[in-house]
């Protein structure tokens, strides 16, 4: 069984990374071994080696990236790898008041689609909140515990 998880996240006021951190507790008592990475810490590179992917991002002014995850952005948004081998499901924090609800997430996941990523479970979009994100972590670590065995 694979059982590596790759954490990876970005946030700016650190609800996002909170959100991280009880994903790699809960992880870590299922017998994962885990990796949480902030995503200006990940390479195209490195993401190409990886199998187990939950990303976590809140966004930012007009549907960005807070500022440790744009770098990663940035590369994503350029890449042309092929990310057939990486499962990978996106927790999006946001705020419907703004005209861009959830957009850092959806632009990540729309993106790993383009380029051939297996999504496991449909992107989670919070509002105002880490509200559903919990859920959201126990089935994406209930789905990825089952395709690895």
């Amino acid at each position: 069984m694979e059982n590596k998880l790759n954490i990876l996240w970005a946030s700016m006021s650190g609800t996002a990374e909170n959100v991280a951190n009880t994903l790699n507790e809960k992880a870590k008592s299922m017998g994962f071994d885990t990796n949480q990475l902030e995503l200006n810490q990940v390479t195209m590179n490195d993401l190409s080696r990886m199998k187990n992917v939950a990303i976590i991002t809140s966004t930012t002014g007009e549907g960005d990236l807070p500022t440790n995850g744009e770098d990663f952005w940035d590369d994503l948004k350029n890449s042309n790898k092929n990310f057939k081998d990486l499962k990978y499901s996106v927790c999006a924090l946001g705020d419907s008041s703004h005209d861009i609800f959830c957009g850092a997430g959806k632009k990540v996941d729309e993106k790993l689609i383009q380029l051939g990523a297996q999504k496991v479970l449909d992107r989670q979009d919070c509002d105002g909140s880490d509200e559903g994100s919990d859920n959201w972590g126990k089935n994406f670590l209930d789905k990825i515990k089952i395709l690895n065995v």
